[in-house]
This record gives structure tokens, C-alpha cells and sequence, in this order.
């Protein structure tokens, strides 16, 4: 997992959004530096990973449940509309 290409970059991030094995992987880049790997070396991408997933996780939360509410209310209508007929 790198951000060297942009396929690359995708699919980490996407690994990020779904919050699955993340963890493995940013400790990796948190200690990957210009100069080598050093323990901790880099606090922005750790700062970086925190607001992703903050705002990621959101924007799925949100995503679902408008998603869910839009489906309820097409079933609502189409079960109202089944009673109520013009004979």
C-alpha cells in the first residue's frame, strides 16, 4: 500500500473507508520518513488518517441512512396507495 500512483492511492484510502485492516497499515506510514522507516516519524499522516476516517464514516452514516429513509417512504406510498383506490 503506497500513494505512488493513483491506483495505488484508491485502494488505501478505500481500505480506510471501510475500516478494515487500517491499522496494520497506518502504523507504516506513520514511521515511513523521507530518510527511512523511524518509529513515529510522521504525526501528520497520523493526523491525516484520524480526519478520513472521521469524515468518511460520516459521509457512509449519512449516505445509509439517506438511502434508507428515500426506500421507506417509496415503500409507504406504495402500501398506502394499495388501500386506497378510486372504485
Amino acid at each position: 500500500m503506497n500513494f505512488e500512483n493513483v491506483l495505488e492511492g484508491m485502494l488505501t484510502l478505500f481500505i480506510y473507508s471501510t475500516l478494515e485492516g487500517w491499522s496494520r497499515y497506518s502504523w507504516t506510514f506513520i514511521d515511513a520518513t523521507s530518510d527511512g522507516p523511524v518509529i513515529g516519524g510522521s504525526a501528520f499522516f497520523s493526523i491525516f488518517i484520524v480526519i478520513f476516517i472521521l469524515i468518511g464514516s460520516f459521509f457512509s452514516i449519512d449516505l445509509f441512512g439517506a438511502v434508507l429513509a428515500f426506500h421507506y417512504d417509496i415503500a409507504l406510498r406504495k402500501n398506502k396507495n394499495k388501500y386506497l383506490s378510486d372504485e
